[in-house]
């Protein structure tokens, strides 16, 4: 916000006779300071002051044009005597805190924007310092009126939810859950601008959708866009489900006094601010502001909670075996577990204080998974189970495994009863995917269930649904996420092709329209799709050991990492304008810098946040040539010194080999001493890990052997089920490289643009264990002792082509660059976004119910 003086236009005043034009001047000045000319603004400043020395409004201008040029001593001191001219102006005291905050005087800068507030109460900006600071702001909020006459606006029936519209009726549930981090940001460093999500919503309520959920409080921006998208459409509105969020207990104690009444805390606060009665001052990883935005009249329910991790609720379901009971005034559980318990008494709070204080309700629920789903899976064994099982039927001893006990506990929404005084009701809301866990591929009852279009296939993941909706019936079953992603990398197998990644982005499209249909279908009360943006932060079990830094994640793109792509506004690196992609613009391929060329043959490369690149230009034509590009990531005198199918060695050793037979048959291979997954492969037998390091991974090592080695990695280990049943297990070659076009598939890994002479390379970064590209960070080994791998920063690639003729296999071509490729690192990426054709294909699902 820029100084109140800007938006009621400061006349200077007083008995200088060249007032009138000292106005001008200060009008002027302010003009330019909005436009970020701030020379300009400082210029037009000064010639106000000139012609009437002293005058209060020049030198409130100067004062901001010295804090925007980092003067803080100098604008605090030009504050402080516009101040003392006169002490009733607001944007003074405020330019006066924000120089001395710059100058470490905290107390002082406190005292200002307190003196500001009290001059204009609704001046924001001095508000949002002090609440940034995690103080309260002095100010209080109006007071709560609570009606006579309670408010429900949304409530359970039998299967389903009714909205009040005069009188009730059905609401079938069209969501999309928004996670707000933009390329860059950490997840709690959320858009604060009311322009972002107007846009959002704008978008979101044009697909269709009737709902958003939030897993956290957003800032108060977020709901003064929704109140004013939904009070200009009322025919369109936007329901909101509100999580309320919480990390695990310590020590997994849920009745652990500080923590519980941390998340108790967190619950009232989002009660507040959907009332539009909340003053949130900072907290680390937390939005804050002054929530005065009431929603209430369009949240639908609220969502406690995260995916609880079962080795948690055993924890806690063993230190409280006593507490099997709970007798609330809106929910009672007559039997169940600790957890089962817990959760209700939770609930039952939120509620509770919404009633007192608002006197309103609508349903509420927890967040569950299938992991705690309260059904049984003879797929599934615990892991103790599975250890008698292999002893019993003589297979190999448990290996180690990451993945949880997925049969071990329970979560179940049908113990809890409501109270008479309950009037909204309560709910069952699953995050529910069809890849896992693998005991809705495997378990057989499943695939007797056929999708609801087209040939009616088999479909697990609609059984698996039915059985769960089945266990809920006269209860509404919300399906609070589910989707497939847009990634290159797959960490998840399913039969019937719904894998976890892995899909172009008109397969993800096809897929999210299916489930959708199923969701339906499996008589739930509605889907919330995952998600609204790709979120670069994340990370998914297969990648995340080989992102490091962690918290630098949110700088680079992914394309291995299934979590970071599923978005219906897709998030990409480069420029919209000028990022090479298979087939696409052969400029875009040619402006890469030459690395090398000889008379026949030239190598350009390049990169961005998501993909090394590079273009082989002349050289013998394909049809006549394979190609083999030696890789070296890090130390030129260590690797493999010969490349497949080349009898010479180089002089560099490389960690990877680029192999482009044919259009068929490309892949990118690892030197097996560099490959960071090694396990298995025939028979994909009971040996076999969800995932298996190579214990003696290292870059130290130089070899001329020519051995290298496929990216294979297993995504679904091998099982025995509880009768005895064993499944192998599944994985994939991640460096199996995908031609063709990008306008084809999302997935095209290269092309040859025979009409330009071009053989064109994209490789995902994960690929090349390269840990973080925007430091040039990459691995260098893998140590088992702290089971984490040790890296270390690169000063770059070095590259070895070699064009081999197809008929005979001798050397056709060969460029050895002396120069090292050392891109440019950063701390801001460069990226832009477009809807995907997920977009398109909601709207149209959810358009025709």
């Amino acid at each position: 916000m820029l100084p109140l003086i800007v938006a009621l236009g400061w006349q200077a005043a007083g008995s200088c006779p060249q007032a009138p034009r000292a106005a001008h001047e200060t009008a002027a000045g302010w003009e330019a300071y909005r436009r970020g000319a701030v020379p300009e603004a400082a210029a037009h400043f000064a010639a106000a002051d000139s012609l009437c020395s002293g005058d209060h409004a020049a030198r409130v201008g100067l004062g901001f044009v010295q804090l925007r040029m980092g003067e803080a001593a100098a604008a605090a001191e030009r504050f402080a005597g516009a101040v003392t001219s006169d002490s009733g102006d607001a944007d003074a005291w405020y330019g006066l805190g924000l120089a001395r905050a710059r100058l470490g005087q905290r107390a002082a800068a406190i005292a200002a924007w307190r003196r500001t507030l009290r001059i204009a109460p609704a001046y924001a900006d001095a508000e949002q310092q002090i609440l940034a600071l995690g103080i309260d702001s002095g100010l209080a909020l109006p007071p709560v009126r609570r009606p006579d006459s309670a408010v429900v606006p949304v409530r359970t029936a039998g299967d389903g939810f009714e909205i009040r519209d005069g009188d009730w009726r059905p609401l079938y549930v069209k969501g999309v859950n928004l996670g707000a981090a933009l390329p860059g940001h950490f997840p709690s460093e959320f858009p604060t601008d009311d322009s972002t999500y107007a846009r959002w919503l704008e978008l979101i309520a044009g697909a269709h959708a009737n709902a958003i959920r939030l897993y956290t409080i957003l800032p108060p921006a977020f709901y003064r866009s929704l109140k004013a998208w939904n009070d200009a459409h009322p025919d369109r509105a936007l329901w909101l489900l509100h999580g309320v969020w919480t990390e695990l207990p310590p020590r997994d104690d849920y009745d652990a006094a500080a923590w519980k009444a941390a998340f108790r805390a967190e619950m009232r606060r989002v009660v507040d601010l959907v009332h539009g009665q909340a003053l949130i001052a900072a907290r680390a990883g937390h939005a804050f502001g002054r929530y005065d935005s009431d929603v209430s009249d369009h949240v639908l329910a609220f969502i406690i909670g995260r995916e609880w991790e079962p080795f948690s609720i055993r924890a806690y379901n063993q230190r409280r075996r006593d507490r099997t009971r709970f007798a609330g005034r809106f929910l009672t559980v007559p039997r169940g577990t600790p957890a089962d318990v817990w959760m209700a008494e939770q609930s039952d709070y939120l509620m509770a204080y919404e009633w007192d204080r608002y006197h309103a309700q609508r349903p509420i629920a927890y967040t569950n998974w299938p992991t705690l789903d309260p059904l049984s899976h003879v797929t599934e064994p615990t892991r103790e189970e599975e250890r008698r099982l292999r002893r019993r039927h003589g297979f190999p001893p448990n290996p180690r495994l990451k993945e949880y006990d997925n049969d071990g506990e329970s979560l179940d929404a049908m113990v809890v009863r409501t109270t008479p005084a309950n009037l909204a009701g309560y709910f069952a809301s699953y995050h529910a995917y069809p890849y896992y866990p693998d005991f809705i591929d495997l378990d057989s009852s499943y695939g007797a269930a056929r999708a609801p279009e087209g040939a009616g296939a088999p479909s697990h993941y609609l059984g698996y649904l039915r059985a769960l909706k089945q266990h809920h019936a006269g209860r509404p079953l919300l399906i609070a996420e589910y989707g497939v992603p847009s990634s290159r990398g797959v960490s998840h197998r399913q039969s019937g092709g719904m894998d976890h990644g892995g899909h172009g982005e008109r397969e993800m499209a096809d897929i999210d329209a299916r489930l959708t249909r199923e969701v339906r279908a499996a008589g739930a009360a509605g889907g919330v799709l995952f998600a609204w943006l790709d979120e670069w932060f994340k990370h998914t079990w297969v990648t995340i050991d080989l992102e490091v830094p962690a918290e630098r994640t949110r700088l680079w793109h992914n394309m291995e990492d299934a979590e970071q792509n599923y978005g219906l506004l897709g998030e990409y690196a480069g420029p919209a304008d000028a990022t090479p992609e298979p087939r696409g613009d052969p400029a875009e391929w040619r402006a890469l810098p030459v690395l090398a060329q000889s008379d026949s043959l030239a190598l350009r490369v390049g990169a961005d946040p998501s993909y090394l690149y590079l273009a082989l230009a002349g050289g013998p034509g394909f049809d006549a040539v394979s190609y083999a590009v030696g890789i070296d990531t890090y130390r030129r005198d260590r690797g493999q010194f010969r490349l497949l199918g080349v009898a010479e060695p180089g002089a560099t050793g490389s960690e990877f080999a680029l192999i482009l037979r044919d259009t068929t048959d490309a892949q990118l291979m690892v030197a097996p001493w560099y490959n960071p997954y090694l396990g298995p492969r025939k028979g994909m037998g009971p040996t076999s890990l969800d995932l298996f390091y190579n214990e003696a991974a290292t870059v130290d090592i130089a070899r001329r052997d020519g051995a290298f080695d496929s990216l294979f990695v297993t995504t679904n280990r091998w099982r025995i089920g509880r009768d005895g049943r064993t499944y192998p297990a599944r994985g994939v070659n991640r460096g199996r490289l995908r031609y063709g076009g990008a306008e084809e598939s999302t997935l095209a890994d290269w092309y040859v643009d025979r009409a330009a002479g071009l053989v064109e390379v994209r490789i995902a970064w994960g690929l090349l264990n390269v840990t973080d590209p925007s430091s040039r960070r990459v691995m260098v080994r893998y140590r088992r002792d702290e089971n984490a791998f040790e890296t270390a920063v690169t000063d770059g690639f070095r590259f070895d082509v070699v064009a081999l003729d197809r008929a005979s296999g001798d050397v056709a071509a060969r460029l050895r660059p002396e120069r090292t490729y050392t891109w440019p690192t950063w701390e801001v990426p460069t990226w832009h976004e477009r809807l995907k054709p997920a977009y398109a294909a909601m709207r149209d699902v959810w358009g025709s119910w």
